[in-house]
């Protein structure tokens, strides 16, 4: 038989105040308690101010090297798992990172501010804030960041002789007939975002900063989902600090909706595109890659094997070792 110790009756101005203190540890519309604090709460985040938001970014390296702009996974992604990949400062390139509007720590936004030509128009102003005219620059992304770089020079070309190379890592489509193919056949039934989320992201044109925290948070779980056939590795997840949930959803919905071809003037573009992919990821086999990257007039696929996806994070060294041979071949660096 168990001996129980008699307590002293708690006293009841003693239990509402740790009542009244445990609600507000968990009051998940307080910034920083169910998700990090976006750079609106935390003014210790580096950061910049372009096109009417201000995003999550910093730099690393010589501000007058050639520029290599990272462009994190999503929409709604950001740039935490890429950051190993500063130490491409010390090889004399300026590395900058940043995440896109309503994305990781960047300010949110309502669903109805969102458009694609805003969202073409904050990855210009990035590369305007952070380089000269006379730079080189060279896009580093990750599957939605792939795509975005593409859309880019789709749009832009080389950029008045400006952009030098890209380095893509599995992008999913480069259009909106191949993203619903992609969506229809690389997932189980699409819903990376529950009817429940998209019913509070669409119930209403505004959000508030509560919304919004309550939103990232259930996206960050929903995307913490297993997708076998990517074989990320369980044991060595990628890191992040948050989602965007209304960025996701108003980006997938624009480019649903409004339709896009970004394989426009790809065969115009005067360098090599790298393109990187994990051997084991089944939504994207070599052919899905092969079939994107003959829209460039000059591409290379080169396979890492032994992951999926995520073979950014999970292969960084052998990743830089063929971003490195790359970048050496475009002999941006004396």
């Amino acid at each position: 038989m168990k001996n129980f110790r008699r307590r002293r009756p708690t006293r009841p101005w003693l239990l509402s105040l740790a009542l009244s203190w445990c609600a507000a540890c968990m009051d998940p519309g307080e910034p920083g308690k169910l998700v990090p604090a976006t750079v609106e709460d935390d003014p210790s985040l580096p950061r910049v101010e372009i096109n009417g938001t201000t995003l999550h970014a910093e730099a690393f390296g010589d501000p007058s090297a050639p520029m290599i702009v990272v462009l994190h996974g999503g929409p709604g992604g950001d740039y935490r798992e890429f950051l190993p990949y500063r130490v491409l400062a010390e090889d004399g390139y300026y590395v900058v990172f940043w995440d896109n509007r309503g994305s990781g720590l960047s300010r949110r936004h309502d669903a109805s501010s969102y458009s694609m030509e805003v969202y073409l128009e904050d990855l210009r102003l990035v590369i305007e804030e952070f380089s000269t005219e006379a730079q080189p620059i060279v896009f580093l992304g990750q599957s939605w960041g792939a795509m975005y770089a593409t859309w880019f020079i789709s749009e832009y070309g080389d950029y008045d002789g400006r952009i030098a190379g890209a380095i893509l890592s599995e992008p999913g489509a480069f259009t909106s007939e191949g993203l619903e193919d992609y969506i229809a056949t690389g997932f189980p039934p699409w819903s990376v975002t529950s009817e429940e989320l998209n019913d509070l992201l669409w119930s209403d044109e505004f959000l508030s900063p509560a919304d919004h925290e309550r939103a990232d948070y259930l996206e960050q779980v929903a995307l913490r989902a297993d997708f076998p056939r990517e074989h990320n590795d369980p044991n060595n997840p990628a890191p992040a600090w948050r989602a965007g949930a209304v960025a996701r959803s108003a980006l997938m919905s624009l480019a649903l909706d409004e339709g896009f071809d970004w394989t426009r003037g790809l065969d115009e573009f005067p360098h090599e595109v790298l393109f990187l992919r994990g051997e084991l990821n089944e939504n994207m086999p070599l052919s899905h890659q092969e079939e994107l990257a003959s829209h460039y007039a000059a591409s290379r696929i080169i396979t890492v094997e032994g992951a999926g996806h995520e073979a950014i994070w999970e292969k960084q060294d052998e990743f830089l070792m063929h971003i490195r041979d790359y970048l050496d071949q475009l002999e941006l660096v004396p």
